[in-house]
């Protein structure tokens, strides 16, 4: 750190306050004043772009700085800055553009938070572009290389290396195994000259070129001090490739190695991480994607921090247990550690010596890929590189069928931990392989997976996300175990072995519909110790699919301080925390009880505006929402510092599912309590009741369509009906149905039939029962296209069965159909479908038939008999009457009409209701996923 330099950019009159510079990475500048320090923020800015005279570095990172004025009378100044509180925002640009963090006001703490600012602005997010620009370019022409020599000679290397990788040769085959070979090139520029490691260069022959046995006789002999992980299957690749091509390759590598170095992201261990996860094969079955560094760091901040150690021992810093089941290439894991060290090292402690025992006990690791292990361990260990250690908790699992010698004929990777007997098998009993610092591990029959019941302090992972159940694929039985070119045979296997499992857990929320990240739940409760905490990427489906209610039920009931963060973005990608998933996502944080008294705990729901756009934000976004679970309301906006608005908060029930993914806290008022009952709209002191009731109170919902029409396992008929086009069948028919959405002849309360039910030969019988159990007016959509379908309930003119897309709901009494119907397609009753459905598409409110039942709806039971005449009145009132797209309320005269007759003619509310309801409609419109960034969104 340097003060007042006059000559950092060769001119005294642009000398910085501070220039701070740690390790490798580029300098920052602090610009500092006393308050009112009306002038830092400009001074600061004018910093931004330029170069160092010295090392020609462009500054991209100047942090401005407000001090109390008190500091300038302290007479133990060192004392005062120790108790001091100061304000600071940072100003990032490059190339003339500039951003700033906060966007608007400061943020505050003390001066070791500032330092912990520094230290987050440190990594240049342009370098790390730039970087992975590199690594990207040189491992795909290094795999060009290697495939191209292999067409022209033999494929035998090109097979040897899928062997080695455990996957079927293939061009990303190839390209992941350049990423390992440049991995560890990396790894070894950043050795260079510790434990007498020579330097790349001098490795190269008299043609200038890196010689392979020199390469390789470095690299064995780096194995004799460390680094096992690293560069064992580095070799073992390397040895595969032909003398010609591996000249070639080695150079390519080589200079990308060197051009990392020469950005300084040679400590930049994510870059491979981050390119590995756009070369994996099995991506669309394994659903391994890859957890953003940004992300990661919001994850970790959201949990580290509540682990029960006191960081300036050093001692119980090593006792804590981190674990990734899950770990890909370690970002989770990763991110975690650099939380734990970083708080060690701002308690005054030496990080560097907690690294030998962290890396052979404290950091727990599992996943099915090789390769990804392999990054793992690289990771984990460049935190600090230059130290060694003896082995790691690293494990690469298996998966599919296992030779015979071993003693589980099939597996199913990190899933197999849930059989507490097999977690304290022998790693070379059950075909895993644990990765070792200092030597080979193959063969080691002492070796075991020391990851038993309630041992970890933190489980942080982002679990696969596919589905074992078969509804879309007819070429894939089982998806979540198609990974790896399994066999049809492996895959049934695979879910028998899950099922198995299962039925001798004690807790089993894994479910078949939403996915192994299910089961994943159920394999981080298991492995967490009660007052340990869970921290898990999972799909936006956990806050409300009716697949994942088991899973909110553990939540709810064995776990406190819960955290459920959402981006309430529109577009898919921008609602995900991972890289290249194309769907919404969720983060879950939450303390494992060890009070059952505290059970039932509410959930504090944050609602992102944006994914965090750099380690610094996401660190005080985390820190803001750590303080609202200790000091929130109910529901409010989120601040980060003084008056940046990071998103919206919602305090609720794990169970009640509405509030995840809301940016207006104002409408989640509103909501929260129109589900007790009670109106309270925006600007008005008034509060109304309205007569609410779950449709389950009213009646039963019909068959699902499989029951309908479906085929038993056997090609024997589950269902009575073949569904036929209108045109095909007889007209009228016998057995109508509404089955398929078709937006456009949609849009009135009364709904045509779009198909028939033939019924199937022997079935006569069946129809009969089925009719009887499926026949109504009232149909509710379960996938409703709210930027797109403007009905989320309808009649048709005669009863119909329902299918897919509109199933039917038979109420007790025949006369409720209409109010029902009515208040289901005002705003509110929209509104209210909503917030009960599923909303991990943009645009979209799913629902399943199993919670259709539990819509809340206008209770027609507590109307008089002359309300229900005036609802039949003002059905045919609106009945013609075409609505728009549900996300165009705002501007649907039809909807605000009918708003306006059943709240105030209908129910009797005040008719001054009518502008506070008119702000309420066009707050929901502005929801991103209500209008899911269609042309037709409210503009705000």
């Amino acid at each position: 750190m340097t003060a007042e330099q006059t000559d950092v950019f060769g001119h005294r009159g642009l000398r910085p306050d501070v220039l701070v510079q740690l390790g490798g990475a580029p300098p920052i500048i602090l610009e500092t004043e006393f308050a009112p320090a009306s002038t830092v923020e400009e001074d600061a800015r004018a910093r931004l772009g330029k170069l160092t005279k010295d090392s020609g570095y462009e500054i991209e990172q100047v942090v401005a700085v407000r001090l109390d004025a008190a500091l300038r009378r302290a007479s133990d100044l060192p004392a005062a800055v120790e108790a001091t509180r100061v304000e600071w925002c940072v100003l990032s640009g490059h190339g003339g553009h500039s951003l700033r963090w906060p966007d608007r006001g400061w943020l505050g703490g003390g001066i070791d938070d500032l330092a912990r600012a520094i230290e987050e602005v440190s990594l240049s997010e342009r370098l790390v572009a730039e970087g992975l620009t590199i690594l990207e370019q040189g491992v795909r022409q290094a795999a060009h290389i290697l495939r191209a020599d292999a067409a022209e000679t033999s494929r035998t290397g090109l097979e040897a290396t899928a062997r080695l990788l455990h996957q079927e040769d293939s061009e990303q085959t190839s390209r992941m195994a350049m990423a390992i070979i440049a991995n560890a090139m990396t790894f070894h520029t950043t050795l260079a000259g510790m434990h007498g490691i020579p330097h790349l260069d001098s490795l190269r022959g008299a043609s200038g070129s890196i010689l392979r046995p020199r390469l390789l006789q470095c690299w064995r002999d780096i194995l004799r001090i460390n680094y096992w992980p690293i560069f064992k299957i580095a070799i073992d690749l390397l040895l595969t490739i032909r003398d010609a091509p591996a000249l070639t390759i080695m150079d390519r590598l080589a200079d990308v190695a060197h051009e990392l170095a020469r950005i300084g992201a040679t400590s930049l261990n994510d870059l491979s991480g981050r390119m590995f996860q756009r070369l994996i094969v099995d991506r669309k079955f394994l659903a391994t994607f890859y957890t953003l560094p940004n992300s990661a760091a919001l994850l970790a901040e959201l949990s580290v921090p509540d682990l029960d150690v006191d960081w300036g021992d050093a001692s119980a810093v090593q006792r804590l247990r981190i674990g990734d089941l899950a770990c890909g290439t370690g970002t989770l894991l990763l991110a975690a550690y650099q939380g734990v060290l970083a708080r060690h090292r701002h308690s005054g402690g030496d990080d560097a010596r907690l690294h030998a025992r962290m890396m052979e006990r404290g950091l727990v690791a599992a996943d099915i890929m090789p390769a990804a292990t392999h990054l793992t361990a690289s990771n984990l260990s460049g935190t600090h590189p230059g130290i060694t250690f003896e082995r790691t908790c690293v494990y690469t699992m298996p998966y599919g069928r296992q030779p015979q010698e071993q003693e589980l004929p099939i597996a199913i990777g990190s899933l197999d931990l849930l059989d507490e007997g097999h977690a304290s098998m022998a790693l070379f009993g059950t075909g895993q392989r644990q990765a070792r610092g200092d030597r080979e591990d193959e063969g080691n029959v002492d070796a075991r997976v020391e990851i038993p019941p309630e041992c970890l302090d933190l489980a942080i992972m982002n679990p696969p996300f596919t589905r074992p159940t078969n509804h879309e694929s007819t070429t894939v039985p089982v998806p979540s175990f198609a990974g790896f070119d399994t066999s049809q045979a492996e895959q049934r296997e695979m879910s028998k072995r899950l099922n198995e499992i299962g039925r001798y857990m004690g807790s089993r929320v894994g479910n078949g519909n939403a996915g192994l990240a299910s089961h994943f739940v159920d394999l981080a409760h298991a492995k967490t110790r009660p007052g340990g905490l869970i921290a898990l990427v999972l799909p936006a489906s956990f806050a409300q699919g009716g697949s994942w209610e088991a899973a909110r039920a553990l939540i709810e009931t064995e776990y406190e301080d819960i955290v459920v963060v959402t981006i309430a973005a529109s577009g898919n990608t921008d609602r995900a925390f991972s890289a290249d998933t194309g769907m919404a996502e969720v983060l879950l944080v939450a303390k494992k009880r060890t009070d059952e008294d505290s059970a039932g705990c509410s959930t504090l729901f944050a609602n992102l505006k944006r994914r965090p756009r750099s380690l610094l934000e996401a660190t005080d976004v985390a820190r803001a929402i750590r303080e609202t679970l200790r000091d929130g309301g109910r529901a409010g906006w989120l601040l980060v510092g003084d008056s940046s608005v990071a998103g919206s908060y919602v305090r609720d029930k794990l169970s009640s599912t509405g509030a995840a993914g809301i940016r207006n806290p104002d409408l989640a008022t509103s909501l929260l309590a129109l589900s007790t009952g009670m109106l309270q709209l925006p600007r008005q002191r008034e509060v109304c009741r309205i007569p609410m009731a779950l449709l389950s109170d009213l009646g039963r919902r019909g068959p699902i369509h499989r029951d309908l029409s479906g085929w038993g396992s056997q090609g024997s008929p589950r269902g009575p009906w073949d569904i036929v086009h209108l045109s095909d069948a007889e007209k009228p028919p016998t057995y109508p149905a509404l089955w398929a959405h078709q937006a456009e002849s949609e849009r009135f309360l009364v709904v045509q039939p779009d198909r028939a039910g033939r019924v199937r030969e022997g079935c006569e019988e069946l129809a009969l029962d089925r009719w009887g159990a499926a026949a109504s007016r009232l149909h509710f959509s379960l996938d409703f296209q709210i930027n797109s379908q403007s009905l989320s309930a309808c009649l048709t003119p005669q009863p119909a069965i329902g299918g897919r897309a509109w199933p039917s709901f038979l109420l007790d009494r025949a006369e409720w159909e209409t109010p029902v119907v009515l208040w289901a397609n005002t705003t509110l009753g929209l509104m209210s479908f909503w917030w009960k459905g599923s909303r991990q598409h943009q645009g979209r409110a799913s629902m399943t038939l199993s919670r259709l039942p539990e819509l809340p709806v206008l209770d027609p039971r507590q109307l008089g008999e002359g309300q229900i005449q005036k609802a039949q009145e003002l059905f045919a009132e609106f009945r013609n009457r075409p609505l728009l797209p549900a996300n165009e309320a705002y501007r649907d005269p039809v909807r605000a009409d009918l708003d306006q007759a059943v709240l105030v003619r209908l129910l009797g509310l005040p008719e001054g209701i009518e502008e506070s309801l008119r702000l309420l409609r066009d707050q929901w419109c502005a929801e991103p996923s209500v209008h899911g960034g269609k042309g037709t969104r409210i503009l705000v």
